[in-house]
């Protein structure tokens, strides 16, 4: 994707959801708005190779009922380093799902993706050669390596009986503690883009009178749990790496000159210079104030659909001008906060 393409379409907020009608004379859609993020890496960085290099020879692939019949063995009371190497594959897997799908970068994740190491597991291994990693991003095709330098996961989990009103009740409990660092390499500038740090501890706690349905039916699973801190962890990540979205909501005025099929159609298309078009014709034959103020808002509100927020920002004071309205006044407000999101990303970009 034409990351430049990106910038423009994600920060002017055109990404479209739905429509919905409303009881009065207006009509709302809901779209989507970008927030930049402070880590967001430099324009040049369109696609990435993602590979692994946390994995040891402490870690295992656990079977589900292999690893639950361990902790039901010791009672449910169990603290201890669980490394498991699919949580760990899934935490890159979910990672460049959300990468691609945030469309800011193009990801690729290769079949032999785990980069070898001997040390133990808590520890960050000094840079990559950097001929190797001119090799991976030249072999597939990538501006720079994002590589999962640390993965740990520590599992702490407790039983216990508690009185009940009529009879005991089966108490139980996982905290999965975990932490990982991840490092982007850039074999261009030879340089280490960035260095992300993510840790916390993800909680689940549950009761029963049965304590088979309280394992069976109630608490997750421990294999599913770390498999959960995998996806937990990729988020995080996300959050740091990519453009993150926002729901908000625009309206526009439904006047009765206006051809309502011919705009909805136009909307549920995204072909807001459709819309545009019709409302520029019916403002030119219109000498109502009020009605010149309420298609003079939308087309403002088609302005920044488009993509020009400086012609939004035109449109809308003049409907403010022409008849006072709080909602031109909200929606002013409204224009000014894109304005300065937009700001927000041609600055990271340009640092």
């Amino acid at each position: 994707m034409n990351i430049n393409k990106l910038y423009k379409y994600s920060a002017l907020a055109v990404c479209i959801l739905f429509l919905a009608s409303c009881a009065t004379s207006l009509k709302t859609v809901y779209i989507e708005v970008a927030k930049p993020s402070e880590f967001l890496l430099p324009n040049d960085i369109v696609s990435l190779t993602l590979m692994n290099r946390s994995l040891t020879d402490e870690f295992g692939n656990y079977p589900a009922d292999s690893l639950q019949n361990y902790f039901y063995r010791r009672a449910f009371n169990v603290d201890a380093a669980v490394l498991d190497s699919s949580a760990s594959d899934t935490t890159l897997k979910v990672l460049a799902d959300l990468l691609f799908e945030s469309g800011r970068y193009d990801v690729v994740i290769p079949e032999e993706r785990n980069i070898p190491r001997t040390e133990s597991y808590f520890k960050v291994l000094p840079p990559l050669d950097w001929d190797y990693v001119t090799e991976v991003c030249e072999t597939y095709q990538t501006d720079a390596l994002l590589v999962l330098e640390r993965y740990t996961n520590k599992i702490m989990t407790d039983y216990m009986l508690g009185p009940g009103p009529y009879s005991d009740f089966h108490l139980a409990s996982i905290d999965s503690k975990y932490d990982a660092v991840v490092k982007v390499y850039d074999p261009s500038r030879e340089e280490i883009l960035i260095q992300l740090l993510v840790g916390d501890t993800i909680f689940w706690e549950e009761q029963d009178y049965s304590s088979k349905n309280l394992f069976t039916n109630q608490l997750v699973p421990v294999k599913q749990a770390l498999i959960e801190t995998g996806i937990q962890v990729a988020l995080e990540l996300d959050a740091k790496l990519a453009p993150q979205w926002q729901t908000q909501a625009r309206n526009y005025f439904v006047l009765k000159e206006a051809d309502s099929a011919l705009l909805e159609s136009a909307i549920r298309e995204n072909n807001w210079g459709k819309a545009y078009d019709h409302w520029k014709s019916i403002l030119n034959r219109t000498s109502k104030a009020s009605d010149k103020s309420k298609l003079e808002y939308n087309l403002a509100v088609a302005s920044e659909m488009i993509g020009n927020l400086n012609e939004a920002a035109e449109w809308a004071t003049q409907s403010y001008k022409t008849q006072y309205r709080r909602q031109t006044e909200l929606y002013l407000y409204q224009l000014k906060s894109r304005k300065k999101t937009v700001d927000e990303f041609k600055k990271i970009l340009s640092d």
